[in-house]
């Protein structure tokens, strides 16, 4: 059974959010490439827009409330799009693929698909996981400590003017 490079990211990352440093690596390293993708926050930001559309239509603009509360509905429209262009992305490279999804916080989730999966040689952080301090040192300790893999994280890189 081939080894595979476990690349986590969240469904509202685009198809290259650093999956094409996967690709290389793993085509460097002879590996396959499974992909997890998480769903961050679903429930808190439904529970926002909520409250917002509530308070919209206590103040008695019923249409705005209308507006927010159809706002869910087009971003988990995007959230469906994007596994798919990301399976795309993968069937395009040539490698041995399985995405899977993942529910809950980040090392939960990554600790839970290692546990089913232990063809995983290494773990690959995608930018949208990392990014602006998304995961505090706390999470990335505990990480650490739950995975036995070696774990990088990906950045993306500043623009320069």
């Amino acid at each position: 059974m081939k080894r595979n490079i476990l690349f986590v990211t969240d469904r509202s990352d685009d198809a290259d959010g650093g999956l094409s440093y996967a690709f290389d690596l793993a085509r460097a390293m002879d590996k396959g490439i499974a992909v997890l993708l998480l769903s961050k926050n679903r429930l808190m930001n439904r529970f926002e827009s909520l409250m917002t559309a509530v308070a919209f239509a206590e103040a008695g603009e019923h249409e705005t409330a209308r507006e927010i509360l159809a706002q869910p509905a087009a971003a988990a429209e995007k959230d469906e799009a994007s596994p798919r262009s990301i399976a795309e992305a993968c069937a395009g490279s040539g490698l041995s693929t399985q995405i899977s999804s993942g529910d809950g916080d980040m090392v939960s989730a990554v600790g839970s698909y290692l546990k089913s999966n232990r063809n995983v040689e290494m773990v690959l952080l995608s930018p949208s996981i990392t990014a602006e301090g998304a995961v505090s040192s706390r999470d990335f300790k505990r990480l650490l400590s739950t995975v036995a893999r070696p774990v990088v994280t990906l950045a993306r890189q500043g623009h320069v003017a």
